[in-house]
C-alpha cells in the first residue's frame, strides 16, 4: 500500500506542475482558508490556552471575595481574610497574594515611573517561576529590620539599566527609599502583566487585622486530588463563619474560585471564538472552491480515469489518486497560510495600542510556536480531505464505456457533477452572506461605540498620571500644595483652557466604588453595601470635561480644607437616592458608617458621565473636592485649544520645575485613551471585515468558474439555440438567469442562518453586535451583485458563440 502511495504521491506532483494555473489559484484560495485559521489560533494559544508560561496552568485558580445581594463576584480580598483562608483551608499547596505598585525610579538624569507589584512569600514559587540571575523573593525579606528588596524584570532590566549582570546586589532609588536587586526575573515573566519590579508585600502590622480595605489579588495552586468545585465548597464554609464572627466587616460576603486563565481572558473569549468562527467559514468556502476547481478539472480527465479503470485500478486507487492530489494542494497551501499568518500576526500587534499589548495578556508573546505548526499541518490534513472528497467520490466511479466512446459527453454523469458543483457554489453563497452580515454588524456596532455620547467632551484633552511617594508626600498638606502649584503652572500655559485633577480617568472610573450613606435612607441590610463612584476632583474639572451642570453650583477654589464639607453628585445619584426630593441640601457620608468621615452637604447635580461606552446604564457617581481630601495618586486632564500632545513637553517640564523626582506618565490625549478602550472590538471589527472581503471574493470566484466552465460544457447547446433563432439577450439572460437562480437560494438559506448567527452573538457581545434589518438588506443586496456580476463575463462569452463553431464543438 505505501508504494502505491507513493506513486500517487508522485504522480499527483506531476499532474500538478503540467496545470500551473490551477495549482496556483487552488493554493492561494488554500492559503487564505488555512491562513485566517492560523492566525487566529495562533492567537487563541497565546491569549486563551497559554497565556503564561507556569507549569500547571490548570491548578492555578484565582481568588475574589462577593456580594451576592450587589451582584459583585469580583470583589478584591481584605488581607485579614485572605489571612484567615491561608490558615484555615487546605485545599491549596499554596496561597500568595499581589497588590498593585506605583514606582518612581529617581538617582538618573530623569525620574521616571515604574509600574510594578507587591507580593507576598510565596509568589514566586506559585508560579514555578525561577530568576535568570539571583534570587526570587522569600520569607526571610518579611523579617523584621531586613533592607527593602526588589525583583526586576528582564525587559526593565535590559531597556532601562543596561542589561548590566553586576546590577544584582546594587541598589535603586524607588518612590526615595533604596531598594536592593536580589533577582532578575526570566525573558518570558510577566506576571501580573505590565509588571515591571517586585517588592514584598508586609501583611503584618495593622494589616493583618484589616478586613475593611479591599486592596488584594489573591491566587492559589491546587492540591492534585482537589477541583475548584471543592475549593469553592471549603472557602465559602470559611466566609460564611467569618461573617458570623465579624459581621459589620463580613455578613453577606462569599467567595468566588476561577481557573486563572479564564479569569485573565474572560473578557477576551467571546471575540476570539467569534474570530475563530469567522475563519472556519472562510477555510469552508476555501475548501467549497477548491473541490469546484478540481470537479471542473477532473472532468477533463474523465477518459484518463476511465482507463485506468479499464486497466484494473478499483474505485478506492482512483478516489485515492484524487485525494493525494488534493492533500498535495493543501500542503502546499499551508506553507503560504504560515506566511500570511505571520505577516497577520505582525499586523494585529502593530494595530493594537502599546497599553493594550503591554497589559492583556499573551499578546506580547504572540508568534508563531511548535503548536501552530502542528496545527497548521493537522488543519491541512482536513483541509485536503474535506476539499478532495467530493471530487473523489463522484469521479472515482466512471462509465467507463461511455466515457472511451468518441463524441460522447458524458449525460447523466455530467448533470450529478452540476448538481453537485451548483450545490457547492449554493453553500459558498450561505456562507459568505452569514460572514458579511457578522462583519457589518461587527463594524456598525464599532462605530456606534466610538460616536456615543459619554457626556463629557473627549476632544483637545491631555491626560497623564502621577503618584507621590508616601516617604516625601506622608502629609497631607504638602500634598495638596504640590498639585495646587503644578495645576497653576500648567493652568499659565499658552494655549491651554483649564486644568484639573481627578482620581482616574473615565476608563478606570469603575474602579473607584466607596460605600457611602444617604440622609433619608433606610440603613442598609446585612450583606448589602450602597456604594457609589467617588471621585477626588479639583473645580477644573467640569470645565474641562465640559460636563453640564444641572441643579445647584459647581466645585469651587472656596471649597478649601477649612470650609464646611460638600460634594457634587450626579442625575443618576440623585434620582437613585431622592427620587420625589430635591437633592441640594441633603448630606451625605462616605466610607462606613463607624468611619467617622464627616458629613458632606449636597451643593449640585451635574450631568452623567458614562466611563465606558459598552456601559448601558450611568454610575452614580459623588464628586468631592480635592482641597477637603487630598490623594497621592491622581490623574490631571487639560483642555487645550489645539492638539493637546503638542503642550505635552511644556507640561512635563512644569512637573519637573516644581519636583523633578515625580514623572509624568502614561500621557496620551483623552480621545486616545477612550479609543484604546475599544481596541479590541476595533481590532476584532477589522478581522471580521478581512474575513468577509476573503468570503466575498471566493463566493464571486466560485460563481464565475461554475458559470464559465458550465458555458465551456454547455457550447453545443448554446449554438443550437442562437441557430434557431435565440438573441444575445436570450443567452445573457439564461447564464446569468442561472447564476442568479443559484444566488437567491444561497440567500435564502445565508439570511436564516445569519439571522441565528446575529441573535447569538448580540447576547453574547452585548452591546456591540446588534440586529439591524437596515444591514442585512444592504449585504444581501451586495451579495446579490456580486453573483451576478460574477456571471456577466461567462455570459458575454456565451453571447458572442459562433452557432458553426459551436454545433461542431465536441
Amino acid at each position: 500500500m505505501m508504494t502505491g502511495l507513493l506513486q500517487d504521491v508522485r504522480y499527483g506532483l506531476r499532474m500538478l506542475r503540467k496545470r500551473p494555473g490551477f495549482t496556483a489559484v487552488a493554493v492561494i484560495t488554500l492559503a487564505l482558508g488555512i491562513g485566517a485559521n492560523t492566525t487566529i489560533f495562533n492567537s487563541v494559544n497565546a491569549m486563551l490556552l497559554r497565556p503564561f508560561p507556569f507549569p500547571r496552568l490548570d491548578r492555578m485558580v484565582t481568588i475574589w471575595e462577593t456580594l451576592p445581594r450587589q451582584n459583585d463576584n469580583h470583589l478584591s480580598p481584605a488581607p485579614a481574610n485572605f489571612r484567615d483562608w491561608s490558615e484555615q483551608s487546605t485545599q491549596f499547596s499554596q496561597l500568595a497574594a499581589v497588590r498593585g505598585w506605583d514606582a518612581n525610579l529617581t538617582g538618573g538624569n530623569v525620574a521616571e515611573h515604574v509600574e510594578g507589584s507587591q507580593v507576598t512569600a510565596d509568589f514566586f514559587s506559585l508560579l514555578g517561576m525561577s530568576p535568570q540571575l539571583g534570587r526570587n523573593i522569600g520569607s526571610a525579606d518579611f523579617q523584621g529590620g531586613v533592607a527593602p528588596v526588589v525583583v526586576i524584570s528582564n525587559g526593565f532590566w535590559q531597556q532601562h539599566l543596561g542589561a548590566d549582570p553586576a546590577l544584582v546586589g546594587r541598589q535603586l532609588l524607588l518612590n526615595g527609599r533604596k531598594f536592593t536587586v536580589i533577582g532578575i526575573t526570566s525573558p518570558d515573566f510577566d506576571f501580573p502583566t505590565g509588571s515591571k519590579v517586585w517588592t514584598p508585600l508586609d501583611l503584618n502590622g495593622p494589616a493583618k487585622e484589616d478586613r475593611e480595605s479591599h486592596y488584594l489579588t489573591v491566587f492559589g495552586r491546587l492540591k492534585d486530588s482537589v477541583s475548584i468545585s471543592q475549593a469553592q465548597a471549603k472557602l465559602e464554609t470559611i466566609a460564611a463563619s467569618l461573617g458570623q464572627q465579624h459581621p459589620r466587616t463580613n455578613a453577606g460576603h462569599g467567595v468566588n474560585v476561577k481557573n486563572t486563565v479564564e479569569d485573565v481572558t474572560y473578557g477576551s473569549q467571546q471575540f476570539l471564538m467569534m474570530l475563530m468562527g469567522a475563519a472556519v467559514f472562510v477555510l469552508l468556502l476555501a475548501c467549497a472552491n477548491v473541490a469546484n476547481l478540481q470537479l471542473a478539472r477532473a472532468s477533463g480527465r474523465q477518459k484518463e480515469i476511465a482507463l485506468r479503470a479499464a486497466l484494473g485500478a478499483s474505485r478506492w486507487q482512483v478516489g485515492r489518486q484524487l485525494l493525494v492530489e488534493s492533500l498535495l494542494l493543501a500542503l502546499l497551501g499551508s506553507a503560504a497560510a504560515l506566511l500570511l499568518s505571520a505577516w497577520g500576526i505582525n499586523l494585529l500587534r502593530r494595530s493594537l495600542p502599546p497599553f493594550i499589548v503591554e497589559h492583556v495578556a499573551g499578546l506580547k508573546h504572540l508568534h508563531l510556536d511548535l503548536r501552530v505548526f502542528w496545527f497548521t499541518l493537522l488543519l491541512a490534513i482536513v483541509t485536503g480531505i474535506v476539499a478532495g472528497l467530493a471530487p473523489a467520490w463522484h469521479f472515482s466511479r466512471p462509465n467507463v464505456n461511455d466515457t472511451l466512446k468518441e463524441g460522447t459527453r458524458g449525460g447523466s454523469a455530467s448533470a450529478s457533477g452540476r448538481r453537485l458543483r451548483t450545490l457547492l457554489v449554493i453553500s459558498e453563497i450561505a456562507l459568505s452572506l452569514v460572514l458579511l452580515v457578522g462583519a457589518g454588524l461587527m463594524v456598525k456596532g464599532f462605530r456606534t461605540l466610538t460616536t456615543k455620547d459619554m457626556g463629557f467632551d473627549r476632544n483637545h484633552v491631555l491626560t497623564f498620571h502621577v503618584v507621590l511617594p508616601d516617604a516625601k508626600y506622608r502629609d497631607k498638606d504638602r500634598i495638596r500644595g504640590y498639585y495646587e502649584q503644578v495645576l497653576r503652572n500648567i493652568q499659565a500655559l499658552p494655549g491651554v483652557e483649564s486644568a484639573a485633577c481627578v482620581t482616574s480617568l473615565p476608563s478606570g472610573w469603575t474602579w473607584n466604588w466607596t460605600e457611602f450613606t444617604a440622609e433619608g435612607r433606610p440603613p442598609a441590610a446585612p450583606g448589602e453595601r450602597p456604594s457609589v463612584i467617588s471621585q477626588i476632583v479639583t473645580p477644573g474639572l467640569f470645565p474641562a470635561l465640559r460636563v453640564p451642570l444641572r441643579q445647584g453650583r459647581l466645585l469651587s477654589d472656596q471649597d478649601g480644607p477649612n470650609a464646611p464639607p460638600v460634594a457634587v453628585i450626579s442625575e443618576t445619584m440623585a434620582h437613585q437616592n431622592w427620587p420625589d426630593q430635591n437633592p441640594l441640601g441633603k448630606h451625605i457620608q462616605m466610607g462606613r458608617p463607624e468611619a467617622a468621615q464627616p458629613l458632606r452637604t449636597i451643593v449640585g447635580v451635574v450631568g452623567e458621565v458614562q466611563p465606558v461606552p459598552l456601559d448601558h446604564d450611568p454610575a452614580p457617581t459623588a464628586y468631592i473636592p480635592f482641597a477637603q481630601q487630598p490623594e497621592s495618586a491622581t490623574a490631571f486632564v487639560v483642555r487645550t485649544s489645539g492638539d493637546p500632545l503638542t503642550l505635552a513637553g511644556s507640561v512635563s517640564k512644569q512637573l519637573r520645575d516644581v519636583d523633578a523626582d515625580q514623572p509624568a506618565y502614561d500621557m496620551r490625549s483623552l480621545e486616545q485613551v477612550v479609543s484604546d478602550g475599544l481596541s479590541g472590538i476595533e481590532s476584532s471589527a477589522n478581522m471580521m471585515l478581512i474575513f468577509a472581503a476573503c468570503a466575498l471574493t471566493l463566493a464571486a470566484a466560485g460563481i464565475f468558474a461554475v458559470m464559465a466552465y458550465s458555458v465551456t460544457q454547455r457550447t453545443h447547446e448554446i449554438g443550437v439555440r442562437v441557430a434557431l433563432g435565440a438573441r444575445r439577450l436570450d443567452v445573457l439572460r439564461l447564464v446569468v438567469g442561472g447564476a442568479l437562480k443559484m444566488a437567491m437560494i444561497g440567500l435564502s438559506i445565508g439570511l436564516v442562518l445569519a439571522l441565528l448567527l446575529t441573535r447569538a452573538l448580540s447576547g453574547a457581545l452585548f452591546g456591540v453586535v446588534q440586529i439591524d434589518v437596515v444591514t442585512f438588506a444592504l449585504l444581501t443586496s451586495l451579495l446579490a451583485l456580486v453573483a451576478a456580476l460574477a456571471a456577466y463575463i461567462p455570459a458575454r462569452w456565451a453571447m458572442n458563440v459562433d452557432p458553426m463553431v459551436a454545433l461542431r464543438y465536441e
